[in-house]
Parts: structure tokens; sequence; C-alpha cells
């Protein structure tokens, strides 16, 4: 076995407790419109999809080890193993659902009497389809999937300018809620290609493809590669608009806590870029002579910006839309205290792990780190009511914010959550028992 520094594990029980825990209080809010029940359904099987893919591939780290830098697993050691393949055909399916998510939410795109059976039939449908070519195809097409995004990804960049552009315009800072949204739920899906954006602009992403392709001895079809300079795209422009937009809300209104997250992703995408642009010649080397390691310091970079993002703050803010947009109910005693532990929860658990990343590279005493975990416990224990106070203050629903934007039509549908778990439910055991299935007959792999 060997020794393993990743967040991949603690990333697979944040989302697997937060999206377990979101279902459990999307349960008991009845009183909450079907929109924001369905909203709230989705972001849980979301982060399900997401701690099983997690999971798996903390399973594969431990047993066959990972690269030091980009968290890469060596392909010829792990292909047509069960975890292998359930690992990528999870992601697959939180790709679908990712996909879907914005025509539900912050405005039901579709209306029609049938959404929701659109919803649940396509996320049905798509994992069949996708587990099917992934099977079929030994993974060959992999990420042929990023595709899906395209659709939902202009809706979302679309409301965010419109209502920017309005809030500006007449100055209607109730429509701030509604761009933040959506600025938050492409950092959530983008996030972590928003970090390479500059790497994009210069297009160097492909010769870290080529190295990683050499090193994982993995196979890249015109399918892979399009699908994952797709995703790079998406992500290079969601940062750019967002960025262009904050710079003239901020000059026109005020600087905010949105524009302020916003301008640090862009940062961290520009520093990332030069870095990679300086290591250019360690990438090159591993397809021109003998691949050398890269340094360091360039690993930790990685480990705290993009591996973070993607692995500790995706789930913060999730989290945060699904209390500060009332998606869930939080006036209601029965949910107040199992909001009040998942908060805790999670600010415990990216504490720690941000520390155990500092004292990685940091020659800290375990001790001193001990200490100061301890003394981080104190801090939330005692502020922990106001913690969650302050993150619920001010949370209303899309609906109540801009009443003229919402069709009323649309919030009469019944919503059935059992059939809705049901189905997904079905998806889980699905990918689980293909994977066994494939796995046991040696379909899979070379």
């Amino acid at each position: 076995m060997v020794e393993i520094q990743s967040m991949v594990p603690i990333a697979a029980v944040v989302d697997l407790v937060l999206g377990i825990a979101t279902l459990s209080i999307i349960g008991r809010s009845d009183s909450q419109s079907s929109t924001n029940r369905i909203t709230g359904c989705i972001l849980g099987w979301i982060l399900i999809f997401l701690g099983l893919s997690y999971l798996m591939t903390a399973v594969l780290e431990f047993r066959y080890g990972a690269q030091g830098e980009f968290s890469s697993l060596y392909l010829n050691k792990v292909s047509g193993t069960f975890a292998f393949t359930a690992t990528n055909l999870f992601l697959s399916c939180a790709v679908v659902l990712m996909a879907l998510l914005p025509f539900f939410f912050p405005f039901r795109i579709i209306q029609k009497e049938w959404d929701l059976w659109f919803l649940l039939s396509m996320s049905f449908a798509g994992a069949v389809f996708f587990t099917t070519l992934h099977l079929m195809t030994d993974f060959a097409h992999y990420n042929v999937e990023n595709f899906l995004h395209i659709p939902g990804y202009l809706v979302m960049v679309a409301i965010y300018i419109r209502f920017v552009v309005t809030e500006v315009r007449d100055e209607d800072l109730r429509l701030r809620k509604i761009s933040m949204v959506a600025g938050l739920l492409l950092i959530g899906i983008h996030g972590e290609t928003m970090t390479y954006w500059l790497s994009q602009v210069l297009s160097i992403n492909d010769y870290f493809f080529q190295r990683q392709s050499i090193e994982t001895a993995m196979y890249a079809s015109y399918s892979w590669w399009g699908g994952v300079n797709m995703r790079l795209t998406l992500g290079a422009g969601a940062i750019l608009v967002l960025c262009s937009g904050e710079i003239w809300r901020s000059y026109k209104i005020g600087i905010s806590p949105f524009g302020v997250l916003t301008f640090i992703i862009f940062i961290i995408g520009f520093i990332a870029g030069l870095a990679d642009y300086a290591v250019l010649d360690i990438v090159r080397s591993c397809y021109e002579t003998s691949c050398e390691d890269f340094p360091y310091a360039y690993s930790i970079w990685y480990d705290f910006t993009s591996e973070a993002l993607v692995y500790l703050y995706t789930p913060i803010l999730f989290m945060f839309i699904l209390l500060h947009y009332d998606i869930v109910d939080t006036k209601s005693k029965e949910n107040r205290w199992l909001i009040r532990i998942i908060v805790i929860l999670m600010l415990l658990i990216v504490s720690s792990t941000i520390l155990e990343l500092i004292q990685s590279f940091l020659p800290i005493p375990d001790m001193i780190s001990s200490a100061a975990l301890a003394i981080v416990v104190g801090i939330f224990i005692g502020w922990e009511e106001k913690i969650v106070s302050s993150l619920i203050e001010g949370s209303a629903s899309v609906k109540d914010t801009v009443r003229d934007f919402v069709a009323e039509k649309s919030e009469g549908r019944e919503f059935n959550l059992k059939v809705f778990n049901v189905v997904f439910g079905c998806i889980t055991a699905f990918v689980f028992a293909i994977s066994i299935l494939f796995t046991g007959l040696g379909v899979m792999g070379g």
C-alpha cells in the first residue's frame, strides 16, 4: 500500500454527507415550492454522484497510488477494475445532472407540465447511454459528455449578463441575487477549468494533455480531446465574462463579496497560466526525451488552487446556494439543527484539510497544528449559531426576490420526492451492478 496525500477521500466524505443531508432536509421541506424542491434534489444527487466517484477514486489511489501532479492514476494499472469503471460512470451521471440543472434553477425554463418527466427521463437515458458507450469502447470516448454543458452554460451566461446589465441600468439591487446565483453555479460547475483560463487562451493546455497521456498510458480519441477542450473553453469564457461583469458593476455600484471571489479566481488563473508557461520545458521533456518531475512548488500551487476549488469549495458553494436562496426550509426547527451540524462539519473538515496542506510543506510540529485545529474547533463551537445565522440571513427564494420574472403557473405543479429518489437510486444501483458485471466478465481493460 502507498501513503496517500490527497484531498479525494475528504471530498468523498464531504460530498456524500452533504448530498444525503440535503435530500433529508428536502424531504422535510413540504412548505417549499416544487421548483425549490426539484433544485434541492438535483444538487443533492449531484453531490452524491460526485461523492461516490471520489470514493472509488480514493480506493484506486490507496490501492495503486497516484502521480504527484494532477492526481492522475496509472491507467495501465487501474483499467478494468471495478473502482475505475464505477468512478467514471458516476462522474458521467453527475455531468448529466449538472447539464440539466440550469433549466430548473434559478428559473424553470421549460414552462410545461412534462418538464419534471423530461428531467427524469433525460437523466436516466443519459446515464444508460454514456454507460453503454464507455463500456463498449473501453472509455476511449470518455469526456464526450462535456458537450452536454453547452446549452445550460449559455443559459447561465445569458442570465448573468441580463441581470447584471439590468441591475446597473435600473439601479435595482434586488436583481443582484439572480446574477450572483448564476455566477455561483458557473463557478460550481466550471470552477476548476476557470483556474486554467490563461493557459487555454495561450493554447498550452494541449502540451499538458500530451504529457498526461504518455505518463498514464491513456489513448486520447478525437471525442475525448474535444470534450476536454470544450470544457476548458467554457471555463475560460465563463471567468472572462464574470470578471468583465464584476469590474463594470464594481465601477458603477460598488464591489461585492461575489466580485471579490471572481477576481480571486481570475488572478489564480492568471498566475497559473504564467506558471504553466514557465514549466513548458519540463512538460515537453516527457515526449522529447524522458519525463522530468515538476518542481515541488508547482504541485503545492495546484493543491491549494484547482484541486482545493473542485474538492472542497464547490460543495461549500452548493451549500451556500441551498441556504441563501431558501431552497430548503431554513426556518423549520426540525431542519435548523441538521443545518447547524452540516455547516460546522463542513467548516471543520475544510479547516483541518487546509492545515494538513500547510503542514505538508512547512515544518510545523504536530503539536502546533493540533493546537491550531483545537483553536479553530473552539471558535466554530462558540460562534456556531452566529455562523449559521449569517449564512441564512436574508435568505429568500428567487420567486420571492423577483416575482415579476417567475411565472406563477410553474409553481402549481406537484413534486413527488419519492419518485425522484427512486429513479436516481435505480441509476446508482445500475452503475454498481454494471461495473461489477463487466469487471467480473473481464470485458474491461487490457
